[in-house]
């Protein structure tokens, strides 16, 4: 649990609880005025609540048996054993005090509770010495008849004292604010505490040294205990002036309760004042159950306090769940338009990854046709090289052909330097003819001039049809050098103009085939990556889809549960206090 608050202690004031929840109940205050009285009231009807036990002399003891001895000795410290019970229950509910307290200022942070805890539980210390020095359970000096009275009013004195010193110094403190900072506020809880162990250590220490001590029962007098008479003045002033001023600057139930507490312990101080002449009388016995009565009265107004503090941090985590629980409200709501939106982008996300998936599918088809495309551009590469050779070899071919055809020419003029030759042998035959008619014309016998005749005319039609024949080759073989000179000049041209000329084309179609079977292979490596990517993204994108419908499952199963649990403590607010 936390603090209420740290900056102002005082925040429980009436300005924000009902006077009526700054007190504690009437019925509680009328109750210990009953309960002061009631001891009063008994006595004068005969009731006596005295506890002194029968005196166990030398002689009783020694006419008794061991068991019978040992019961007379209980009997006998009857008047030890109540005032022991009574002190130590005065002691423990002062323990209960201080414990609450502390738990209070750690709810709040206030100093009051604590210092006035503190305050109460030293005056319960001082009780415990009481005890224990009457029990002859530390080591004292004093004589029991004077040590039990003599502590009971010097614890009653410094009760009284310390808690107005105590009061009076809040009072001072709370007029000043100067307790607004908590490690201040602990500091001075220390040193009040510093302060009342102290004083409660030097009159413990003072009582348990001294062999004598101060008269303090005169049975005789109108005040059987004069001592005990000015803490009930004491007691009487703070209950008067001092609490309720208290109470006006600090209304809380614990300060009301001072106020109330001060009616037993004015009881209790009267009682003892003019009522006990002895140790363990009537008035004795019933002043020390009024004093843990006198306990008791803070105890209630602390508890009381401590159950307000929870009551208003309960009212207030009530607001805080309410304010939270329409935050939550709004929260499922748009928890629910979320997952509503997330639905839509995890469908989204499932036609994305379908669109991945064809993209991944037509990716690979593509990455097919680069692979096709590569393939048949390499037997394009190929056909041309193909190509390019057997333009080569025509290329070739022609030169061979022109070199044949030269040799064809050069033959034929060969053959025209025949037919010259031919021509002039038919010249000369013809002139041998002629010689042999004149040979036959100058001879005078007939049968050789007929013989000459006859050679003459025979040399005659040779040379005639030899000049026919050779003047018929000649046009053949010009034409025939013609034709020759023409083939090997087109020829030539042909090799020149279009061998030559095809050659480089088919090169930069070589070369452009080239770049496009490294462009297909780059973009079938490119695809093939894109494709691997893709698939990557399809998967991650599968595994994020996959984890999403699973975070949306449990988001609206939590949202359900929360929704559910809404539901419930609309229905049952208290169920969460």
């Amino acid at each position: 649990m936390t603090r209420l608050t740290e900056s102002d202690p005082t925040a429980h004031t009436s300005e924000t609880l009902p006077q009526s929840e700054n007190r504690i109940p009437t019925s509680i205050t009328w109750g210990v005025v009953a309960i002061c009285l009631l001891p009063l009231l008994l006595n004068l009807f005969g009731v006596d609540f005295s506890s002194f036990g029968e005196v166990l002399t030398p002689d009783m003891a020694a006419e008794l048996n061991p068991t019978e001895l040992f019961e007379a000795m209980h009997e006998s410290l009857e008047g030890s054993f109540v005032h022991t019970l009574l002190e130590w229950t005065a002691f423990c509910v002062a323990l209960l005090i201080v414990l609450l307290s502390l738990m209070d200022y750690s709810l709040r942070g206030n100093p009051i509770t604590p210092v006035l805890g503190v305050a109460l539980f030293f005056s319960g210390m001082m009780d415990g010495f009481h005890t224990l020095a009457a029990n002859r359970l530390l080591t004292v000096v004093a004589p029991t008849q004077d040590l039990v009275p003599f502590t009971w009013a010097i614890c009653r004195l410094f009760h009284a004292l310390i808690m107005i010193i105590g009061v009076l110094v809040l009072l001072n403190r709370t007029l000043n604010q100067k307790h607004t900072n908590p490690r201040g506020n602990l500091g001075f809880i220390l040193i009040v505490s510093g302060i009342c162990g102290l004083l409660a250590y030097t009159l413990i220490y003072f009582t348990a040294t001294q062999e004598v001590l101060p008269r303090t029962t005169y049975p005789d007098a109108l005040l059987t205990r004069p001592w005990d008479f000015i803490p009930m003045l004491l007691f009487l002033v703070a209950g008067v002036w001092i609490y309720p001023k208290f109470y006006r600057s600090n209304p809380t139930p614990f300060a009301y309760a001072l106020i109330i507490s001060a009616i037993p312990n004015v009881a209790t101080q009267a009682y003892m004042t003019f009522g006990s002449t002895a140790l363990f009388d009537s008035a004795f016995n019933v002043a020390h159950f009024l004093k843990i009565i006198a306990y008791f009265v803070p105890l209630i107004g602390l508890a009381i306090e401590y159950i307000q503090t929870y009551r208003r941090q309960a009212r207030s985590l009530f607001q805080d769940l309410q304010k939270s629980l329409k935050f939550i409200k709004k929260l499922v709501h748009n928890i629910l338009e979320s997952t509503r939106f997330t639905v839509q982008i995890t469908r989204s996300g499932e036609k994305l990854e379908a669109m991945m998936t064809h993209q991944t599918q037509s990716t690979t088809e593509v990455i097919k046709t680069a692979q096709t495309i590569s393939g048949r551009s390499q037997e394009l590469v190929e056909t041309v090289a193909e190509i390019e050779a057997d333009f080569e070899k025509l290329r070739m071919s022609c030169i061979s052909l022109s070199k044949k055809l030269g040799t064809i020419a050069d033959q034929a003029n060969r053959i025209t330097r025949i037919t010259r030759t031919i021509d002039d042998i038919a010249k000369q035959t013809k002139f041998l003819a002629i010689n042999a008619s004149i040979q036959a014309i100058g001879s005078g016998n007939n049968q050789e001039a007929q013989g000459f005749n006859i050679v003459a005319k025979e040399i005659n039609a040779l040379a005639s049809q030899t000049r026919t024949t050779a003047e018929g080759i000649n046009p053949i073989v010009q034409e025939m050098q013609a034709a020759v000179t023409n083939g090997v000049e087109e020829m030539n041209t042909f090799t020149e103009a279009h061998v030559r000329a095809i050659t480089p084309r088919i090169s930069l179609i070589n070369q452009g085939i080239q770049a496009q079977v490294l462009s297909a292979q780059k973009i079938r490596e490119e695809i093939t990556q894109l494709g691997s990517s893709n698939e990557e993204t399809s998967d991650y994108l599968r595994q994020t889809l996959e984890q999403m419908n699973d975070n949306l499952a449990n988001l609206q199963q939590s949202v359900e549960n929360l929704q559910e649990e809404i539901n419930r403590f609309s229905r049952d607010p208290q169920s969460l206090l």
